[in-house]
């Protein structure tokens, strides 16, 4: 078989100009206007340029006559307003050019290679531009023991650049077009709080929370909902449809396995298909007594319901201490890692638990029994909580004293050990609920392909200044 040649060199150009003026009347009320010129040679022709204005408004509150009687306890508040947009064209190079690529074929009973069409142009591929308004305010307490940001914001996010799939009499997988819209509302906050200050010793806290609520508002004319296509060229467990979050899974509700009684008795089965005891009993959501991709319906989305850290910091003499935990909430992750390993062919490896499959020694197995021609369905047996609590990093320093340093001609001296990713609390069977799945163009977030899991980490270390 001839060898296809392949080239992955590419060349890509981006101009940008900013112009921005800035105006503050005696330090209350502040005012910023600027106008971004970017031009990408990645999109089309006709649509190279996109143009992105903003506006910022504050207002020093503390700055006031009425606010005078707050000032002795060092109390500070200032209140702003922004609006703007910001563009993407993060897509790949020659993303709007038709192309072609080498293939191989028989003619006249001989393999050669020929040349064949791989990607249809677009033109008017344009920016995807995002529109977002921000409501906020920065408030000081306790001669600043206490501080506290707060912002709510909406953001629209329009000329969405998708991947969107094409009927295959076309000859094409997919085109990238500019398609619909997308939604983000949400509400972010931040606390700093000096707890304890009290001789040599101090403790202080920064918390941080923050709420996102995602919707997909159109998918262009007469378009309500498409499968995006998976990095292996398959669709994707994920679907994208107006009304849902960008990231919500589609499939089937399971109830364990089909039993003797169930295949006799007439319970709902997959339609077109030979199923026998020991397969995955599927739900009948619609209730029309057979199983069809009408069955499938939403089974969660891996957008969370909220995220959060928190970072304490403590001193004591001349230690401190650190430690910082994050987690997120209410997301959810399709593990086709598991998926994949509980397939039972002779080709990949195999998880454990498909030891527990039924069989007529094994009656009572939690798994759908073994074939030859395994066709895995995206169910709700694979889309686990995604929910994780996770001490991110903790570290101990010691900072020797200036005195002992001086004939050194050293102006500090500090030795520390840390520690990173060292305890996660999750019920997320695969290897890491914070691993970075593959997320081209926002369509398949949470989705566990076997991502390397971040790795714990014990350094020790100084840092020396002279």
């Amino acid at each position: 078989m001839a060898n296809l040649p392949t080239s992955t060199a590419s060349s890509q150009a981006l101009d940008s100009y900013l112009g921005r003026i800035n105006y503050s009347y005696e330090h209350k009320y502040n005012l910023t206007v600027s106008l971004r010129a970017d031009g990408s040679s990645k999109l089309g022709a006709n649509n190279k340029w996109g143009y992105f204005p903003s506006a910022g408004f504050s207002w020093n509150a503390d700055k006031e006559n009425f606010f005078k009687n707050f000032e002795d306890a060092g109390n500070t508040l200032k209140l702003r307003l922004t609006t703007g947009q910001t563009g993407n064209s993060e897509v790949p190079p020659y993303a709007s050019l038709s192309s072609l690529a080498p293939t191989n074929y028989y003619f006249s009973s001989k393999l050669v290679t020929g040349i064949a069409p791989l990607q249809l142009p677009n033109p008017d591929l344009k920016w995807e531009t995002t529109t977002q308004f921000d409501g906020g305010f920065d408030l000081g307490l306790f001669e600043g023991r206490v501080s506290l940001t707060f912002d709510a914001y909406y953001k629209k996010t329009s000329n969405l650049l998708l991947n969107v799939p094409l009927p295959l009499y076309t000859g094409y997988a997919s085109e990238l077009e500019n398609v619909g819209s997308v939604q983000n509302k949400g509400l972010e906050l931040g606390i700093n709080t000096e707890n304890v200050k009290s001789g040599k010793f101090t403790w202080k806290t920064n918390v941080q929370f923050a709420i996102n609520r995602n919707k997909v508002l159109n998918l262009g004319q007469g378009v309500t909902s498409f499968f995006p296509l998976a990095p292996t060229g398959q669709v994707s467990p994920v679907i994208v449809q107006v009304g849902l979050p960008v990231g919500a899974f589609w499939g089937y509700s399971t109830n364990g396995l089909l039993s003797a009684s169930d295949v006799a008795g007439g319970a709902p089965l997959l339609a077109g298909v030979p199923q026998k005891v020991g397969d995955t009993k599927y739900v009948d959501s619609n209730r029309d007594g057979v199983i069809t991709t009408a069955d499938k319906h939403n089974l969660g989305s891996a957008q969370p319901k909220f995220t959060g850290s928190i970072t304490n910091t403590f001193t004591y003499g001349r230690f401190d201490l650190s430690v910082f935990f994050q987690g997120s909430y209410g997301s959810r992750i399709f593990n086709l890692l598991q998926q994949s390993l509980e397939k039972p062919t002779l080709s990949l490896n195999a998880s454990a638990t498909l030891l527990d499959r039924y069989s007529a020694s094994n009656p009572n197995g939690t798994v759908a029994r073994a074939t030859n021609s395994p066709v895995p369905q995206v169910t709700d047996r694979y889309i686990e909580n995604g929910s994780y609590l996770k001490l991110k990093n903790a570290s101990l320093g010691y900072t020797f004293e200036p005195i002992l340093l001086s004939r050194l001609h050293i102006k500090q001296l500090r030795v520390y050990v840390s520690g990173q990713n060292l305890v996660t609390i999750t019920k997320y069977k695969g290897l890491d609920p914070e691993a970075n799945f593959y997320d081209n163009d926002n369509t398949k977030q949470g989705i566990d392909y076997g991502t390397y899991p971040p790795v714990c980490t014990f350094l020790a270390g100084l840092n020396v200044t002279f």
